[in-house]
C-alpha cells in the first residue's frame, strides 16, 4: 500500500520558513506541494531552492489547492490571524508559529475557527519539542526531580534580524511576546497548572526602539509553583537558551544552544557558529543540527503524525492562546506596576 503522504502549503519564505523545508524534506510522509510570498522573486528562489514545484503571492489562491492538507503559517505576527483563519475555513490542518497572535481576542478567534471546522490547530513552540525537553519530560514524569517547585528559563541575544519585530503594530509588542514566549511556554507546559498571578518589569535598556529590548516576568501558578522568564537584546556572542528547573527531590541544568560535543579553537574563524553568534575567531562550540537541536524537525513530525493518526497536538492552538493570555498580563503589569491575573 502506498505511503499517505501529507500535503504541506507553507505561507512565508524566510527565516523560519527555511528551517521548515528543511525538516520537512527529511520526512517521507510529507510533500511539500507550494509555498507563497508577497515577494515574487522570495518565493520563486525558495521554491527552487527546496524542490517545490509551486509558488504563489497571494496565499489565498494557494490555500485553495486540493492537494494541500495542511498550511504552516510563517508569517509576522499581525499576519498570524488571517492566515489561520483563511486556512481553517478552507477545511486545511494548521501549524501556527509563536506566539500565537497580536492579541488575545485574535487567538480566541483562531481557535474557534479551527474547531468550527474540525481541523488540527498546533502552536509550534519549538522548545516543547527540543530533545532536551523530551528527556526531561521522562525524567519528571517517572518522579526523578520529585515535584516540581520553580522553573527559571530565558531566550536572549543581541537583536532581532526581522524588522517587523521592532514595531508594535507587527509583532504585538518586543521582546516579552518576541522573545519570551519561548521560555515562558516551556514553563507552563513543565508545571502544566493554570497561572494564577503574574508580574512583569520592561525596559529599554540599549536599543533605541518603540518595543522593550528587555523583559522579566514572574508566574505564580495554582499549585504555588514559580515560573521566572527572561528575554532580552542585549546579550553578546551568540543565543543564549537556558533553563532551570528545581524540584522536590532533585534539579537540571538545561542549555539548548551550546551544549555542543565539538569545541573548535580557529585564528581565522570559519562560516557559521550558532544563531545570532558574530564570531567564529577563539574558542567556540558550533552547533551540528541547528532544526533538529531546537526541535523544528521533531516538532513538524509531531504535526504530521497527529494528523495521520488523528491525535491531539502536544501544544494546542488553545495552550498558545493561553501562552498569549500571561504574554499580555505581563503588559498590563509592567504598566500598572502590580502583579495581574491573566
Amino acid at each position: 500500500m502506498a505511503l499517505k503522504r501529507i500535503g504541506i502549503g507553507l505561507v512565508g519564505a524566510g527565516f523560519l520558513a527555511d528551517k521548515f523545508a528543511t525538516c520537512y524534506r527529511r520526512d517521507p510522509r510529507v510533500k511539500l506541494v507550494a509555498v507563497a510570498s508577497r515577494t515574487e522573486a522570495h518565493a520563486r528562489s525558495f521554491a527552487e531552492k527546496h524542490g517545490i514545484k509551486a509558488w504563489y503571492t497571494d496565499y489565498e489562491e494557494m490555500i485553495r489547492r486540493d492537494d494541500i492538507d495542511a498550511i504552516n503559517v510563517c508569517v509576522p505576527n499581525f499576519l498570524h490571524y488571517s492566515v489561520t483563519v483563511s486556512a481553517a475555513e478552507h477545511g486545511k490542518h494548521v501549524l501556527c508559529t509563536k506566539p500565537l497572535a497580536v492579541s488575545t481576542d485574535q487567538a480566541e478567534k483562531m481557535v474557534k475557527a479551527c474547531r468550527r471546522a474540525n481541523v488540527k490547530f498546533m502552536y509550534g513552540e519549538n522548545w516543547l519539542y527540543t530533545p532536551a525537553a523530551e528527556r526531561i519530560r521522562e525524567i519528571i514524569r517517572e518522579g526523578g526531580l520529585g515535584r516540581i517547585l520553580a522553573i527559571e528559563a530565558r531566550e536572549q541575544h543581541s537583536g532581532t534580524h526581522s524588522p517587523y519585530a521592532l514595531k508594535r503594530e507587527y509583532c504585538g509588542g518586543g521582546v516579552l511576546i518576541h522573545m519570551a514566549v519561548h521560555p515562558i511556554g516551556f514553563i507552563m507546559h513543565m508545571i502544566n497548572k493554570p497561572v494564577r498571578r503574574v508580574y512583569a518589569e520592561l525596559g529599554n535598556l540599549l536599543h533605541n526602539i518603540e518595543v522593550e529590548d528587555y523583559a522579566v516576568i514572574l508566574m505564580r501558578f495554582e499549585g504555588g509553583e514559580s515560573g521566572i522568564a527572561q528575554s532580552n537584546y542585549i546579550t553578546k556572542g551568540g543565543m543564549q537558551d537556558r533553563i532551570e528547573i528545581y524540584g522536590s527531590e532533585g534539579m537540571a541544568f538545561i542549555n539548548l544552544t551550546h551544549e555542543n560535543p565539538i569545541r573548535i579553537y580557529s585564528d581565522v574563524g570559519y562560516s557559521y557558529v550558532v544563531e545570532k553568534a558574530s564570531m567564529s575567531k577563539g574558542w567556540t562550540s558550533p552547533v551540528i543540527d541547528e532544526n533538529y537541536q531546537y526541535g523544528f524537525c521533531n516538532m513538524l513530525s509531531h504535526f504530521v503524525t497527529c494528523i495521520l493518526e488523528d491525535k491531539e497536538p502536544l501544544s494546542t492552538g488553545e495552550f498558545g492562546r493561553d501562552v498569549l493570555r500571561v504574554i499580555f498580563a505581563g503588559y498590563e503589569s509592567n504598566r500598572k506596576k502590580i502583579a495581574v491575573v491573566p
